[in-house]
Order: C-alpha cells, then sequence, then structure tokens
C-alpha cells in the first residue's frame, strides 16, 4: 500500500520548507498585513542575525585578545537595513565595527539606521574597504529576489575580493546571486556563510549556487503557520532534510514474528564482464539495508565475485546471453519475479538497446522496480516519450535514481529548472519517484510532493556510491512493501542515511571515503 500526502515526512514548517524569493515575499506581505510591523519584522530578523554573527565571531577569536575587524556593506533596501542593525550591536556588543555605503539613497528605515549608527560613532568609510586585509565582510548590499548584476563598481570589488580571499559573510543572500533559479549573475561576492532569514530559499541550495553561498545557515525570526499555509495552498513546497531529520524518517517496521521472508526479499540484476565490481557494491548496499533476503541474477562470473564476498546471497538463477565476444549483458528469461517484492535492475550492466519482449514481466510486476544506471540508459533508447509510457505502464509502484546525464538522456521533454523541479516534472510525466543524484539529491513523487537534501560531501563523489544507494534503497523498498507499508518518503529517507553514513566518515577522519567504507558504515551504528 502507499499512504500519498497523509503521510508527511519531515513536518512542513518554516525549518524545512524550500521558498522562491516570490514566496518569500508573500509570506512577509501576509505578515504585514496581518499588523506586523515592518520595522519590528527588522528588528526581529536582523537581531537574530547578530545573535549569531557574536556567537561565531566569539568561537574563532578562540580566547585571543584582539577580534577580528568587521566591515558591513550596506545597501540602499531593507537588506541594507539589516546590515545597519547588526552594525549596531556589534557596535554595543565592544567589537571593532565599520560600515560602507556606497548609495546616495536609502529605504527610510534602512536611512533610519544608519543615522543612529552616526549617532553612536560607528565609522562610515568614505571609500570601499581594501580586499585581503584581515577583517571579515559582512555583505548586506542587496537580499531577496536579485535580477540585475550588480553595478560596474561593485562588481569590480566583488571581484577582487574572491581574487584576494576575502572572508565574506552574507545576509539572506550573497550579493550578485539570483536566488529563484541558483545563477550568478555576473560577479558575486563568494560567502563562506550565508544567514538565510525565514525559509530557506532554493536557489541557494543548487548547483550553480553551492560556491557562492558556502555554508548555509537558515536564520527564524517566527514565520507563523498560517503564512506557510497561504503559499502551501498555491502548490506544496519542496521539504528540505538534514541528518537530524533521520530520527523521524518513515523507516521500514518489519513485523515482530516476521521471518527472513517477511522482512524484504530482493533480487538484484546488476554488473557485467565490463563493470563487475558495480554488482558488488550493489549487493553491499542492499545488505546494509537488513533486507531479509536477497537474489542475485548475473553473469556467472559476476555472481562468483558476489558470492566471495556475500556468501548468504542467492543466485536465482537466470537464463543469460552467452558472453561469446564482449558486449551488453541481456537476459533471455527472468526467474519469477512473484517471489520478491523488490527488484534492482541496472548498475553496471553495460549500455544495451531496450528490448520490450525481455522487459515485458518488469512491466507486469507487481512489486517496487528500482532502475538505476543502464537501466535507465536502456530505457533511454526507446523513441521519445515512449520511455514515459512504458513507466506509467507498469503494474507496480517505480523508483529511478538517476544523475543528471542520465536523466537528460531519459527525460529529454524536461530540461529546465532546478532539480526539485525537474525531478518533480519527470514524476508526473511518468508517474514515478524519482531521485535525481547531485551536489544537493532531490526527490519527488507522482502525488507531488518533493524533498531535497540541504547537506552534502563533496569529497563522497566518487564512482560506485551510487551503487551503493541503489542496492540500499531497494532493500528497504523491499523491507516496506514487505510490510505492505511503501511510501514515496522511503526513497528520500534512503537517501538521507546514505548521506549521514558519508558525513560520518569525513568528520571520522576520512578525507574521501569510498564506496566499500560507506555500504560498511551504513551497517553500524551512529557514533
Amino acid at each position: 500500500m502507499d499512504h500519498g500526502p497523509d503521510r508527511q515526512w519531515p513536518v512542513a514548517d518554516a525549518a524545512h520548507l524550500l521558498a522562491y524569493p516570490r514566496q518569500m515575499q508573500t509570506v512577509e506581505q501576509a505578515m504585514f498585513s496581518a499588523g506586523m510591523p515592518q520595522a519590528a519584522l527588522m528588528e526581529k530578523a536582523a537581531l537574530a542575525v547578530s545573535r549569531r554573527v557574536l556567537e561565531l565571531l566569539s568561537a574563532a577569536d578562540g580566547g585571543r585578545d584582539h577580534s577580528r575587524p568587521v566591515v558591513v556593506l550596506i545597501g540602499p533596501g531593507h537588506n541594507g537595513g539589516d546590515g545597519a542593525v547588526l552594525a549596531r550591536e556589534l557596535h554595543m556588543a565592544g567589537r571593532d565595527v565599520a560600515v560602507w555605503s556606497p548609495f546616495p539613497r536609502h529605504k527610510p528605515l534602512t536611512a533610519a539606521h544608519l543615522q543612529y549608527l552616526e549617532k553612536l560613532g560607528v565609522p562610515r568609510l568614505p571609500q570601499p574597504p581594501t580586499p585581503g586585509r584581515d577583517q571579515l565582510w559582512v555583505d548586506a548590499l542587496f537580499g531577496l529576489a536579485q535580477s540585475r548584476p550588480l553595478p560596474a563598481p561593485l562588481a569590480a570589488l566583488a571581484h577582487g575580493a574572491r581574487l584576494a580571499g576575502q572572508w565574506v559573510w552574507a545576509v539572506d543572500v550573497p550579493s550578485g546571486l539570483d536566488d529563484r533559479h541558483g545563477r550568478p549573475l555576473g560577479a558575486c561576492f563568494h560567502s563562506q556563510r550565508t544567514f538565510c532569514l525565514g525559509l530557506y530559499r532554493r536557489g541557494l541550495l543548487q548547483a550553480d549556487a553551492l560556491d557562492v553561498v558556502g555554508q548555509l545557515e537558515r536564520i527564524d525570526f517566527g514565520v507563523p503557520g498560517w503564512a506557510l499555509d497561504l503559499i502551501q495552498e498555491q502548490g506544496p513546497l519542496p521539504c528540505g532534510v538534514t541528518a537530524a531529520d533521520r530520527a523521524t524518517a518513515p523507516w521500514p517496521e518489519p513485523s515482530a514474528a516476521a521471518d527472513k521472508y517477511g522482512r524484504g526479499r530482493v533480487l538484484l540484476l546488476a554488473g557485467s564482464q565490463r563493470y563487475p565490481g558495480a554488482a558488488v557494491l550493489a549487493t553491499a548496499g542492499a545488505d546494509a539495508s537488513g533486507v531479509g533476503a536477497i537474489a542475485i541474477a548475473m553473469a556467472p562470473d559476476v555472481a562468483h565475485r558476489v558470492s566471495d564476498g556475500y556468501p548468504h546471497v542467492l543466485n536465482a538463477g537466470v537464463d543469460l546471453s552467452p558472453p561469446l565476444e564482449p558486449g551488453p549483458l541481456v537476459w533471455r528469461q527472468l526467474p519469477d519475479l512473484g517471489r520478491y517484492d523488490a527488484v534492482l535492475l541496472g548498475p553496471g550492466m553495460d549500455s544495451a538497446p531496450f528490448v520490450a519482449q525481455a522487459w515485458e514481466p518488469l512491466q507486469r510486476f507487481a512489486g517496487l522496480l528500482v532502475l538505476d544506471a543502464d537501466g535507465l540508459n536502456r530505457l533511454a533508447t526507446m523513441p521519445e516519450g515512449e520511455a514515459a509510457a512504458w513507466l506509467r505502464g507498469r503494474h507496480g509502484p517505480t523508483w529511478i535514481t538517476p544523475h543528471i546525464r542520465e536523466f537528460d538522456r531519459l527525460f529529454p521533454a524536461c530540461p529546465h529548472g532546478d532539480h526539485p523541479e525537474r525531478a518533480a516534472a519527470a514524476a508526473r510525466i511518468a508517474g514515478v519517484t524519482v531521485l535525481l543524484k547531485g551536489p544537493r539529491t532531490a526527490v519527488a513523487a507522482p502525488d507531488g510532493r518533493c524533498w531535497q537534501l540541504l547537506e552534502g560531501v563533496p569529497t563522497a563523489a566518487r564512482a560506485g556510491l551510487g551503487d551503493v544507494l541503489a542496492g540500499f534503497a531497494a532493500g528497504r523498498g523491499a523491507m516496506a512493501a514487505a510490510a505492505g507499508d511503501l511510501d514515496h518518503g522511503r526513497l528520500a529517507g534512503a537517501a538521507l542515511d546514505h548521506l549521514h553514513a558519508a558525513r560520518q566518515l569525513v568528520r571520522e577522519g576520512w578525507k574521501h571515503p569510498s564506496p566499500p567504507m560507506v555500504a560498511k558504515r551504513l551497517r553500524q551504528p551512529d557514533k
């Protein structure tokens, strides 16, 4: 069974929803219309940023007698007002702070705060700060909904700061970045840390934005639930998930009386003479999932390699084409798929054309089908539009786990948008759950729900890690299906667990965790 959208994980609150800039503006306007004064909201948000900045600066000082000087770059709008409040609070806390604003006019609230800074004796620099000095710049020039490149003098300053390795933190959005699409508009102030106000801006999580945003932190200023309901009514927002959300993730719960088959049965169709390791890694992932029974249908030499490392894995027996010459692996006849709760097809199988007759049992299979790698590439050899039709015609649920190039081949009709947008479009078209891998992996379900991981492990971007994830997801899905509790969120939970294992290895000192290490870590308790 599939519980669908009534099972919400994680809770769709301000800590998890990913909004476009216009949606954040809708939230703010709703708060103003309800009676929240603009000045009060600015003060509330900026004070929250100030507390976090002071906390981080104190930790960075490390007990030294002197503190790093701070220069706040102030823009003409309310983002500049946030920066002015921050400068005030840093000054009141005894910090060495100055401000710089190249604009002759400011919005009234921002102008009032600048006037008060002058009365407090906070220096206002007549010229731009010089990059490379031992100081922190706080970028409060332009915030939400930027759509134009920086003016030439600011673009030059941003470029010089980048070359000098200037230490920069951004308030809400780094200046020069389009937070709708997550793309630089030209020169940007590259931030080591960005304080995102209220709700996460989904553009800040996309691949092109990551080097500009640095470490992303959400600063809560008390967005009310009714304001979130207002924007959710316009269409469900993606949920961002972190390692902390693993505690509430909807994991399979087999009956206490379940035997090994009651804990899920998964069949793996993977590997080839060219890529035997993919079969081993997929098996390692499935084994780490805790699924009750794993069976393999692989070429004999590949099956032997798997059995050497996993003697408890069963050989399902499959009539494979004889490898008389180098070429892709195909099957003449699959085993009885009705014996399995889930089937994984694809890791390391070599590319080959789609063969309708061979794939017909997979379409009729009522259990969970997980397609990865060459399973997706074979499907993509069908004429445009037919692959999505084949997926829609499946008799059971389907999960697919492409990286972006595999996705492009399979869904040429979904070429635009960020990761959540593209995954959601494919999920609607094909009626499947899509896990689109990347620096911030996105998962989209055909019922409209969508998730994006808020974290990533760049040093774990290594060949073979996707094979581990595919096997792990198939095993988890088989367990859930056996328990009658298969939900689209299971795939997002599997991706989160996979990420968490890699992050733990990095924290333990492994700079470049390998796929076998991640598979092993998935089996171990958290440390």
